[in-house]
């Protein structure tokens, strides 16, 4: 069958309105800054350029080779799914069957990177990486006759105030440009990786799967969604070696399945402040719904409109509670495996080739070509050691305060940005603007995506970032004044 190809599809796709319709206006303003063109990055492009009006230009910077695809979309492997059903990922808040429209034009000459289950349809994730491109793609060309949308292939690694309203970005490349607003989409930080080629800190680098010994083993530490993404990798590498999972829990994602939907709950006031009371009422919950024959997945489906507010509710105490004693049974339920996944996982347990361990790692002895890792059971009370030839650490995003970033580095020692009360990303208000050193909302600086997870706790997956970028996008509008300064960069 014949591959179809961006530009066939772009033809069936219409996201703004015609610019023929409107007189285009030659660039008269600062650019508005969107900085990360993951997807982040990309969808908020999107919803600003629905509701910006044409005289306002957007400049989309991006330091990694490809626009549109950051780390979760760049595979080429079709095994590597989505752990959300594609009806679930539409890049669009107000068109919620976008998505699954593409891949049906699409799927009538090639299903290549699609996988039907009984728990619905998932694509992999570098098919969503295509559709992305497909969407920025239109944009490009349904705003080329106002020139608004610009892309900017560079590494923002400073943000300075200027006179008035407005930023000057200074580029890795040497290049400045004035700004009017800013951004930030950086999508999830990468750790800064290792010198040691037996030791891989970032688990989506060529170094995890780079010369793999076949007789040796492999530890990866953590047993959430980025391990099974590894494991798969891993394996369809040629690796036939042993591969051990370590985590603290050792707990590993749940299953998606078919369920039929659960009633949103009506918590209680107290509910809503205390975090021993709400995990009972989920409890509770779930034996109802059992007991009408209705999966436990639902009942975790039904928080799901409303977890931000419920997050952001609760004593700053209650969430630190949570993050210390309920996150990692909150993460194996709420973020689950596509069941394609599911089964490979479950097959190579079976076989022995994946052992999963709930156990602390303590830390790395290197001789010669391996790892002597000492680590320490669940419940035991001895040190042990287990050689390997790698060790792969996926166990979580990283914390912004760990981070080397050079522009988040910049923006909190300049105090234009300061760390959230959990550590986790960047301070925001509820209008999504970043908060200063001060504790006052930096009036022309966003932030949307997992940078702001410690504020708004769901806002990782496709479904809630589009949410806040429709948001942020009303927010940018009432926020930017008509009056902003010239500016002539085009690229």
């Amino acid at each position: 069958m014949a591959a179809v190809s961006d530009a066939d599809n772009l033809a069936s796709i219409k996201l703004f309105n015609d610019p023929a319709e409107a007189a285009p206006q030659p660039p008269g303003k600062r650019p508005l800054a969107v900085i990360g063109a993951g997807f982040s990055g990309t969808i908020a492009v999107l919803h600003l350029l629905r509701q910006l009006p044409i005289d306002q230009p957007v400049l989309l910077c991006e330091r990694a080779p490809e626009f549109a695809r950051g780390v979760a979309y760049a595979t080429g492997d079709n095994d590597h799914l989505l752990n959300v059903r594609a009806t679930n990922m539409s890049a669009l808040a107000d068109e919620p069957s976008h998505f699954a429209d593409w891949l049906r034009r699409r799927a009538e000459q090639t299903s290549q990177g699609l996988h039907p289950t009984e728990a619905g349809l998932f694509a992999s994730r570098g098919l969503y990486g295509q559709y992305l491109r497909t969407l920025l793609d239109t944009a490009l060309r349904e705003t080329a006759g106002h020139a608004q949308l610009r892309l900017m292939p560079d590494d923002v690694t400073d943000v300075t105030p200027i006179s008035g309203a407005g930023f000057t970005l200074t580029f890795a490349g040497g290049a400045k440009i004035d700004v009017a607003g800013i951004v930030l989409a950086v999508g999830n930080l990468s750790p800064e990786e290792t010198p040691d080629p037996r030791i891989c800190a970032n688990p989506w680098g060529e170094k995890a799967s780079k010369k793999l010994a076949g007789d040796l083993p492999v530890l990866i530490v953590g047993t959430g969604l980025t391990m099974v993404d590894l494991v798969i990798s891993i394996r369809r590498r040629g690796f036939t070696g042993k591969i051990i999972a370590m985590s603290r829990g050792g707990l590993l994602p749940s299953r998606h399945a078919s369920v039929d939907p659960w009633p949103m709950p009506r918590l209680t006031p107290a509910e809503l402040k205390s975090m021993h009371l709400l995990m009972n009422r989920i409890r509770r919950e779930v034996g109802a719904a059992a007991q009408h024959g209705v999966d436990w997945r639902a009942v975790i489906d039904s928080l799901r409109p409303f977890t931000a507010q419920l997050w952001g509710g609760m004593p700053l105490a209650e969430r630190r509670r949570f993050l210390r004693h309920v996150r990692r049974y909150w993460d194996v339920h709420r973020h689950r495996m596509a069941p394609p996944h599911a089964d490979l996982i479950a097959q190579m347990q079976r076989e022995g080739s994946l052992q999963i361990m709930a156990g602390r790692v303590l830390g790395y002895d290197t001789n010669g070509g391996l790892v002597n890792v000492r680590y320490r059971l669940r419940g035991a009370g001895n040190e042990q050691v287990l050689p390997v030839q790698r060790v792969i650490v996926a166990n979580g995003l990283e914390a912004i305060e760990r981070t080397r970033d050079p522009l988040m580095g910049r923006l909190i020692a300049s105090g234009l940005a300061r760390f959230d009360k959990h550590n986790m990303g960047l301070d925001v208000t509820e209008a999504l603007h970043v908060v200063r050193a001060d504790g006052t909302p930096a009036e022309r600086i966003w932030a949307l995506g997992p940078i702001v997870r410690g504020v708004f706790w769901e806002c990782v997956a496709v479904p809630d970032i589009r949410v806040q970028a429709s948001h942020m996008a009303a927010s940018v509008v009432a926020g930017l004044r008509a009056d902003a300064p010239k500016w002539n960069f085009i690229i």
